[in-house]
C-alpha cells in the first residue's frame, strides 16, 4: 500500500531533546503492532518533522515485513474529501473496506476533522473497528487532543487512551545536526562557522532551517562562488534579519496604544492624555 514519500526514513531522520519521545514509540511500535502503544498521538508545530516520522514509520514497515501487512497513509483533508464523495457517490462501503482492512493506518494532520460531523462519525467507528482488531494506528496534529476543538469528545477519548507524544522546536545542537545531514545528502560542502551561523539566526521550525540551505546552495551555484561564511550572510540576509530581535522605542509604544484605542499620538503625550 501506499506510502507518500519514500524519502522519509528513520535513517534521515534527526533525534534530538526536542523530539526523542516520539521518535523512541515510533520505532517501538515496529516491533509490537497494535499493542504497545495504541494509538501513537504525535503532535507538534508546523514544520517540526511530524510528518516525516510518521511516514518513516510507514515506510520501515513495508521494508521490514514487504507485502505481508497493509500500510495506509493518509492525510485527514483527502480522509474528509473520500468520506465527502463516498455519501454522494453512495460508495461508503468502498472507504471502509479502504481504511477498515489494513493492519497499521496513518493519519496526518488529524486536527482538520474537528467540526466535520459526518467524517469524524466515520472515522470513529474505523478507529474502533481496527483498534478491537489489534491493528495499529498512528495519528499526527498540531495540537494535542485535548487542545483540539469542536472535536467529539468519544474521539478525544480514544486518542487520549494512547501514547501522546510532543515534538517541540529543535535546540542548537539538534538543528546542527540537521543541517549537517541535509548537506550530505545534497553533496554540498558546508564549513562548521556557515552551519553555526544558519543554526543560530534560523529556530523556528525544521522546513525553514531546510530552506536556507537550498537557498544558499542555488545562490552559490548561480553566483559561481563557493560557499563560505561571507556568502552565506549575503545569501541569507533576508531570512536571519527576519529572526532578529527588534528593539522596541517609545514610539513604537505610542503607535501601538494610539492605534489600539483609537486616538492621536498628540492626545496620549498631551496634557488632556496624561
Amino acid at each position: 500500500m501506499f506510502i507518500r514519500n519514500s524519502r522519509y526514513t528513520f535513517q534521515n531522520f534527526i533525534v534530538g531533546a526536542n523530539n526523542e519521545l516520539a521518535y523512541s514509540a515510533a520505532t517501538a511500535i515496529i516491533k509490537d503492532l497494535g499493542k504497545k502503544y495504541n494509538p501513537l498521538f504525535i503532535y507538534g508545530g508546523v514544520g517540526l518533522g511530524k510528518t516525516h516520522l510518521i511516514q518513516a514509520t510507514g515506510n520501515e514497515l513495508k521494508k521490514i515485513y514487504k507485502n505481508k501487512i497493509g500500510v495506509r497513509y493518509v492525510s485527514t483533508e483527502t480522509f474528509v474529501n473520500e468520506v465527502i464523495n463516498g455519501i454522494k457517490n453512495k460508495r461508503m462501503e468502498d472507504v471502509k473496506n479502504k481504511y477498515r482492512k489494513v493492519d497499521i493506518l496513518i493519519v496526518d494532520d488529524i486536527q482538520f476533522i474537528a467540526g466535520r460531523d459526518s467524517t469524524q462519525e466515520e472515522f470513529f467507528h474505523t478507529f474502533n473497528a481496527l483498534f478491537n482488531a489489534g491493528k495499529q494506528i498512528v495519528i499526527s496534529s498540531d495540537r494535542p487532543p485535548k487542545e483540539i476543538a469542536h472535536l467529539e469528545e468519544r474521539l478525544r477519548s480514544r486518542f487520549l487512551s494512547g501514547l501522546i507524544a510532543d515534538i517541540q522546536r529543535p535546540d542548537l545542537d539538534t538543528r546542527c545536526a540537521i543541517l549537517r545531514s541535509k548537506a550530505r545528502e545534497e553533496g554540498l560542502d558546508v564549513q562548521e562557522d556557515v552551519i553555526q551561523m544558519i543554526a543560530q539566526n534560523v529556530d523556528s521550525n525544521i522546513r525553514e532551517l531546510e530552506g536556507s540551505l537550498t537557498r544558499l546552495s542555488a545562490y552559490s551555484s548561480l553566483s559561481g562562488k563557493e560557499i563560505n561564511l561571507e556568502l552565506a550572510n549575503e545569501a541569507l540576509k533576508e531570512i536571519i534579519s527576519e529572526h532578529q530581535p527588534r528593539s522596541v522605542t517609545c514610539e513604537d509604544v505610542l503607535d501601538a496604544v494610539s492605534a489600539y484605542y483609537s486616538v492621536t499620538v498628540e492626545d496620549l503625550i498631551g496634557p488632556s492624555g496624561v
